[in-house]
This record gives structure tokens, sequence and C-alpha cells, in this order.
């Protein structure tokens, strides 16, 4: 719609045959698509690949350098991130060092999420608030204040439908100066693949570190030239 828009704004200066009507459409869609999602490359491609005409490539290519301009000016986040932090989860950006094994020397406080959902009990209203507002898998579960486990979220349900107390997996601990490799060797250890970052001195709780928190930073790391 928006290269028809342009098309039908230029046809009221100088008639357009249809063939560049056509052209402004695809570029429109190709364009609107590279800029939403922050993917330039991946609009033109995927449009190439429904149209098959190698005549269309500079088209794209300049629609994609003019709409990315545009969204970069009018927006912070991509379509996915925009809507990751609507729903109330905080991105952090890793620049890591240039060779992996620097990265590996990093600190776990590098990329663990200190703002976790913390399940401050395991009474059943508690329970039904956390599923009901967070998506995640697992929840590091208190219990009289202090760590007791990690409640996954399969068995919390569970537990509700069946009216019993539910069954925590056993925790697995880090401190935020301990290094990624150490991290790793934890995780593998981890039922949940989740480690809870805790204070050394009084073991308060202080964020969170997932497999997955080390596998995005990795490929981060690995893309960066690593």
């Amino acid at each position: 719609m928006s290269g028809l828009l342009l098309a039908g704004v230029v046809g009221l200066v100088t008639p357009l045959p249809g063939e560049d009507t056509l052209t402004l459409a695809v570029v429109g869609m190709s364009a609107c698509l590279g800029a939403v999602v922050r993917a330039p490359v991946t609009g033109i491609l995927i449009v190439f690949e429904m149209t098959h005409e190698f005549a269309l490539v500079p088209a794209l290519m300049i629609g994609a350098l003019i709409s990315q301009a545009i969204s970069r000016r009018l927006t912070r986040a991509n379509f996915y991130d925009a809507i990751l932090e609507q729903d109330g989860h905080k991105l952090a950006k890793l620049l890591p060092p240039r060779d992996l094994q620097s990265w590996q020397k990093l600190p776990v406080s590098t990329i663990a999420n200190f703002q976790p959902v913390v399940l401050n009990s395991l009474e059943p209203a508690e329970v039904e608030k956390i599923l009901k507002i967070h998506a995640f898998g697992n929840f590091p579960a208190l219990q009289g204040g202090k760590l007791a486990g990690i409640a996954p979220r399969t068995e919390l349900a569970e537990a509700l439908a069946e009216k019993r107390a539910p069954r925590l997996a056993p925790l697995v601990r880090c401190e935020p100066r301990q290094t990624i490799r150490q991290l790793q060797a934890l995780l593998i250890e981890s039922p949940t693949g989740m480690a809870v970052v805790c204070d050394a001195a009084d073991g308060k709780l202080l964020g969170l570190v997932t497999l997955h928190d080390v596998l995005r930073a990795q490929i981060n790391a690995a893309q960066s030239g690593v």
C-alpha cells in the first residue's frame, strides 16, 4: 500500500506505466517488512523469491536504505524487541571481547538478569498470580524469605490442579564475580538450565542466568567476528 500510494502521488505529476506502478508496490512491500523487523536483507530476499526478477534488486536495495533511515529515526526498537519490552522483558545488548577465551573470562554479572521474577510464596493465590502475569518456564521460589528452590511452571500448574504443595527443583548457585566458563559447568549440572546469582556474604538473591542467556551471548560473540 505504501508503494501504491507513492505511485499515485507520482502519477499526479507524470503518468506511470503499469510496470512502474507494480515495481513501486513490490519495493514498498520489501521496504515495509525491512523497516518493521529491522532486517532489510531478509525483506529483499523474501520479495525476490516471490518475483524472481533480478531487475528489481537495485530498486529493492534503495527502498531498504530509505526505509531503514526512516525507521531508525522514528523508533528505537524493532517490532519484536518492542513487543518484548511491552511485556516487561528487559533487553540487554552485550558487546563481547574480540576473542572467545577473553569472553569466557568475563564475570557472570556481564550476562545475568538482575531483575528476576521471584515466587515469594507457594500459596495458591501467589502461584496463580505469577502464572497469569509471566510466561517464564521456571521461577526462583522463596519460603520464609529465603531461597528454597526452583519452581518449574509445569509443576506449579499441576500442583494447583491437584491442590497440593509444589515440588521444587534444587538450586544451583553462583556469585557475580565467577566467570562465564565456571557458570557453564554449573548450568550443565542444573536440572532447570538456570542458576541463581547470590551475594557471597549473605546469600541474598541478586539475579538469574540461564543456559539461553549464555547461548545468546555466545552467538553474539561469534557474529561479532570472534
